[in-house]
């Protein structure tokens, strides 16, 4: 007892360091795997920023000069001004008070008609949405739309000169800024990719991403394009991957060498289990086969000893008892045989010497063997033989065993019943011998274990009946041995049918050839 309780003392120590190193190790895993993706995640947020910062402050100092400059007086020189500044502009605009574009105050790249229809578009679609009226001198505003389908960028401030308030606009250049800016912010051969994405989430630059599950960074542009956003993700799709993959098989290999622990102890604790079971088996196994041979031997004993004192009255007594000794004997002897059969059979031991005979025989003698148990028992036992059975590759002694272990099996537990039945009938190419009895039957759930050694059904065991546990674990060795096999067909109280099959001779030749 004692031992058992350090073992599975033991095994529980080892269940539970099992599991504390599954856990410490998973979290180190989580915790290592989510601060590399932190740190990755402020490195790109940085860049990002940086790279905003990079594209906004040229477009902003180019307004603020363009501010600086403009005065009503130099409204003549405005185109000139805009073409010498060098900047990604389109079209600059001086609204006076009214929020009316004043003469010479609309300069820009759309020229004749074009030039004409864009300003008219703009004085009625684009000043009204413009935030002029609350904008404070001095200061600027901005504002990033998208009319008719199109984006447009318009940076403005309010201005005054003698004592006058005017309104200058700047529409950037979006299309210099998409296709020549940013492909010297966003190059090819950064280690990372970069995306201009709309508020819709349309891509404006850049190439889709199609690393699944990468760490992302999103900034929007707030001084300038503000309904674009900058994405910013690892190039190297390679290493994340690599990254995740570790993090993956770290998890997995935690996770299986905890899966392995478990089933070893598992497996361990089912075998000692087992062993215990097989133990008490093998207990009540000696304890039963020896009483089973004490009842033969104590007959044979006490026969003999009233043989020898000559307490006998008459010659017919003396045989009596003589024919009782042999018949002690020979069940002595069987007993002991199934014993070392099985014995032989359990270490592997070709144990077999087949020939060809016949079936029939084998039964009725195997009948004839039993007739004084059925008497002592008050039983009756019938033999149906068939005519002209097929031969049958057999081994005589070993398949007279098991038709008598059959036959002892329904004496012993189904005495009740008074009468078995014995038949053998030929089916096809196989031969069955069938040992019928009347008995209580056996329950459904307990047909295949019957055949496992030292099991008794659990009818069985709340009797005050001794056996093995390895007649019908015999039987079955015998009857897979003449490559045959053995069924049963119970239901309680309505006895069981042993069929024991073989093959016939003709069909075994037919199989070789």
């Amino acid at each position: 007892m004692r031992r058992l309780i350090v073992v599975n003392a033991l095994i529980f120590a080892v269940l539970a360091s099992a599991a504390a190193l599954a856990y410490y190790g998973y979290s180190y895993t989580a915790e290592a795997s989510s601060r590399e993706r932190a740190i990755i995640q402020d490195t790109m947020r940085e860049l990002a920023e940086e790279k905003i910062i990079g594209i906004e402050t040229p477009m902003l100092e180019a307004d603020e000069k363009l501010f600086a400059w403009i005065e009503p007086e130099n409204l003549p020189d405005l185109a000139d001004k805009v073409r010498t500044l060098n900047a990604p502009i389109v079209s600059v605009f001086v609204l006076g008070e009214d929020f009316r574009v004043l003469p010479s105050g609309y300069a820009g790249a759309r020229l004749g008609e074009e030039g004409q229809s864009f300003l008219t578009f703009f004085e009625s679609a684009v000043v009204p949405v413009l935030n002029l009226r609350l904008l404070a001198e001095g200061t600027r505003g901005h504002e990033h739309l998208t009319l008719g389908g199109r984006p447009y960028l318009f940076s403005y401030s309010k201005r005054s000169s003698a004592g006058r308030s005017y309104y200058i606009v700047i529409e950037a250049d979006l299309l210099h800024l998409v296709a020549n800016v940013f492909p010297q912010f966003f190059g090819v051969r950064s280690p990372r990719l970069y995306q201009v994405v709309d508020d819709t989430g349309e891509l404006v630059f850049g190439m889709p991403f199609r690393e699944r599950g990468a760490a992302v960074v999103e900034l929007p542009f707030n001084e300038t394009v503000s309904q674009w956003r900058l994405r910013v993700t690892q190039r190297d799709a390679g290493t994340q991957a690599a990254r995740r993959g570790r993090t993956v098989i770290d998890i997995v290999l935690i996770g299986l060498a905890l899966a392995v622990i478990t089933s070893g102890m598992a497996i361990l604790l089912y075998a000692m289990r087992r062993e215990r079971k097989a133990n008490e088996l093998k207990s009540d196994f000696i304890s039963n086969v020896s009483h089973e041979l004490k009842t033969p031997l104590s007959i044979i004993s006490m026969f003999g000893e009233m043989l020898a004192a000559g307490r006998v009255k008459t010659p017919a007594q003396a045989t009596e008892y003589a024919e009782v000794i042999w018949r002690e004997s020979v069940r002595l002897a069987r007993l002991i045989d199934n014993v070392l059969d099985f014995a032989k059979i359990e270490r592997g031991v070709d144990i077999y010497e087949f020939t060809s005979g016949d079936v029939g025989d084998i039964v009725a003698r195997a009948v004839e063997l039993s007739t004084h148990r059925l008497n002592a028992a008050g039983m009756t036992c019938t033999a149906d033989i068939a005519p002209e059975l097929p031969t049958a590759r057999i081994d005589g002694n070993a398949l007279t065993l098991a038709v008598l272990n059959l036959i002892d099996n329904a004496i012993k537990y189904a005495s009740d019943g008074k009468r078995i039945e014995v038949a053998t009938h030929a089916v096809g190419d196989r031969i069955l011998i069938t040992v019928r009895d009347h008995g209580p039957g056996i329950e459904p759930e307990e047909h295949e274990r019957i055949f496992e050694r030292f099991y008794r059904a659990r009818a069985v065991r709340l009797k005050p009946i001794r056996g093995s546990g390895i007649g019908l674990a015999l039987v079955e060795r015998i009857a897979t041995a003449h490559r045959g096999g053995i069924t049963v067909d119970s239901a309680p109280g309505k006895g069981a049918t042993f069929t024991l099959w073989l093959p016939a001779e003709a069909s075994r030749d037919m199989t070789a050839a």
